[in-house]
Formats: C-alpha cells, sequence, structure tokens
C-alpha cells in the first residue's frame, strides 16, 4: 500500500536521508557536504512509502507566493510507477494550499520532458549544478 505525506525535516529526515543519499551521492557522486544543507530544516518534505517503506521524496521550499521544488528521488528499484509524479503533483498542492503561485525547480537536463508533463517550462540556458546538465523551469498557478 502506498502513502504520501509532506511534513517538517524533523518527522522526514529519517525517512528522507537514506533514498537521497543512494539517489545523489552515491549514484551520482555528488559530494555528500552540497547534498544536505540548511533549507532542509524550513522545506516541507514529501514521503512517499510503500508498505511502510519508504522510497521517495522530494522538497518544497516556500518564500511568499513563490517556491522551489527540489531533491526528487525515487528509490531505484521502484522507478517508472508513477511515483515521482505523485510527490511532485503532492507538492504543488501543498504549495497552492499555502498561497504559492509560482513553483521553480532545477531539472536535470533529462529530466526536463518529466517536468514538461506537469506544466513545467524551461527558462534560461542549460546550466552546471554539482557537475550536472540543469535547466530552471518554472510552472506559474
Amino acid at each position: 500500500m502506498m502513502n504520501l505525506e509532506v511534513t517538517t525535516w524533523n518527522l522526514a529526515k529519517d525517512f528522507v536521508k537514506p533514498i537521497r543519499y543512494e539517489a545523489f551521492v552515491k549514484a551520482q557522486s555528488i559530494p555528500e557536504e552540497e547534498e544536505w544543507d540548511h533549507l532542509d530544516t524550513v522545506a516541507w518534505h514529501a514521503v512517499l512509502t510503500v508498505d511502510g517503506v519508504a522510497v521517495g521524496t522530494g522538497r518544497l521550499i516556500i518564500n511568499g507566493a513563490k517556491a522551489r521544488i527540489g531533491r526528487m528521488a525515487i528509490d531505484a528499484s521502484h522507478r517508472g510507477r508513477g511515483f515521482g509524479k505523485a510527490i511532485l503533483l503532492k507538492l504543488i498542492e501543498v504549495g497552492k494550499e499555502k498561497g504559492v503561485q509560482e513553483f521553480i525547480l532545477h531539472a536535470q537536463v533529462h529530466a526536463i520532458s518529466f517536468y514538461a508533463q506537469s506544466g513545467f517550462e524551461p527558462h534560461g540556458p542549460i546550466f552546471d549544478e554539482v557537475g550536472i546538465d540543469h535547466v530552471e523551469m518554472r510552472l506559474e498557478i
């Protein structure tokens, strides 16, 4: 059974850290000191569990009417099941409830079409972030 909740870092971190470590630090060789930042403590965190095991996450940082979505990750053994889209839509829903009118994210180039399916549009040139090509994408409500 799948469950998806959005909560605080204090409640989410034990579930979120292993997923992000595997997806970003191990699989993509992102330096661990760049994965964890002060924004985790002020962000809302999605935690997706399947049969009680955390398999997906994403975070939402709200700043007035704008919000940034990031740190989207699904455990490799659970990809391709629509969990990423469920997390993305849930973060957008939570943002809307809190008055957000524009969502911004930095998409890895290979994931542009994933975010575009939910209405995000590329904005600006491709840039390097932690050694990986990204593009800013935006969704206006």
